[in-house]
């Protein structure tokens, strides 16, 4: 009888133990650890600052509390207007083709465009014709000097600061070449412009931002082709796909694409008081231990440094935030000799 059992024993023990074994793989512990600064910090700018770090958290995430880097802007996708100090859109213009002393483009830019409909051709065309027609009420025109078609060279054109246009920016490009010329028997094509530009994005307590040109275009129209939506189509066509620059008002010879090039190209009225969230750095996770961590401040000033630590399963989640402020000072200065 005993031989019996022994079997059964050894089984049943046998499932104890794995059980055992399960629930001491998942036990969820919530996270302990402590943060101290080192008693041989200096705190001058380029010197590290070190951290002595105790306990053993599985991840371990550092905000150096420099602009971009703050603790307190992890979840921040959005500024207030009044915070935007300056939008400025920088170009690259080269003006290829057309008439000599003759500029076939002006640049505008508003708040209170509400963009192109994009599948109503007959609206958009009276939707822009009337804005043109009007005097172009409620959009700044962008003064620039345009030296004329001078092959490979370009010229320098800067919106100024478009910073009140903050909530609904719409930047309108007007491209109307004269029809082709006949100059001593010579045809003269269409004017051509070539366009790079960036514009910058600068609010406070944050790094600038920028964009290119390119990303910031929407719908283009052409008034005397049909269809009016016309993009990519070589000469002609306003074009944004090339690789090379964001923008191209693709100018030719009239015989040959049959319509004058009287077009608009408009941004997508869009706001820019929009922010990426300040990043954290990842100093430890589940597989390294730390017991020290360095970094070094290159600019002097106040911050505010963040460690937030995680403990994390299926089961739960714990997590412990340490602050410290740090007042780093500029290197001394040595008198010479």
């Amino acid at each position: 009888m005993t031989d019996r059992l022994l079997p059964y024993i050894a089984g049943a023990m046998g499932v104890l133990f794995l059980s055992a074994g399960c629930e001491q793989a998942n036990i969820y512990s919530e996270v302990d650890f402590n943060v101290t600064l080192d008693p041989s910090n200096t705190y001058v700018a380029g010197e590290p600052v070190r951290f002595n770090i105790s306990g053993n958290p599985d991840n371990l995430l550092f905000y150096s509390g420099e602009i971009g880097h703050a603790y307190q802007y992890r979840d921040r996708y959005e500024v207030p207007v009044e915070q935007v100090t300056s939008i400025v859109l920088d170009m690259n213009i080269e003006h290829r083709y057309g008439e000599k002393d003759h500029s076939a483009l002006e640049i505008y830019y508003t708040n209170e465009f509400p963009g192109l409909n994009g599948n109503d051709a007959q609206a958009d065309v009276a939707l822009v014709k009337g804005m043109y027609e009007g005097g172009m009420s409620g959009w700044t025109k962008v003064d620039f000097e345009d030296p004329g078609p001078k092959a490979d060279v370009t010229f320098q054109v800067q919106t100024g600061n478009m910073k009140d246009c903050v909530d609904n920016l719409c930047i309108a490009f007007h491209w109307n070449p004269s029809e082709n010329t006949v100059n001593n028997d010579h045809k003269i094509p269409m004017d051509t412009y070539r366009i790079n530009g960036i514009m910058t994005i600068e609010c406070e307590g944050m790094n600038p931002q920028q964009r290119d040109l390119k990303s910031l275009m929407g719908q283009a129209i052409i008034f005397d082709h049909d269809p009016v939506y016309w993009m990519d189509q070589g000469n002609g066509s306003i074009r944004i796909q090339d690789g090379t620059w964001d923008v191209i008002f693709q100018g030719g010879y009239y015989d040959e694409i049959k319509h004058d090039c009287n077009g608009w190209l408009f941004s997508v009225p869009q706001a820019f008081n929009v922010s990426e969230p300040d990043q954290g750095l990842v100093i430890k996770n589940i597989q390294n231990y730390l017991d020290t961590y360095e970094y070094t401040f290159t600019e002097p000033g106040t911050y505010t440094v963040t460690f937030v630590g995680t403990n994390s399963n299926y089961i739960d989640e714990s997590r412990d935030v340490q602050e410290f402020e740090i007042n780093i000072v500029p290197p001394a200065v040595t008198a010479a000799e």
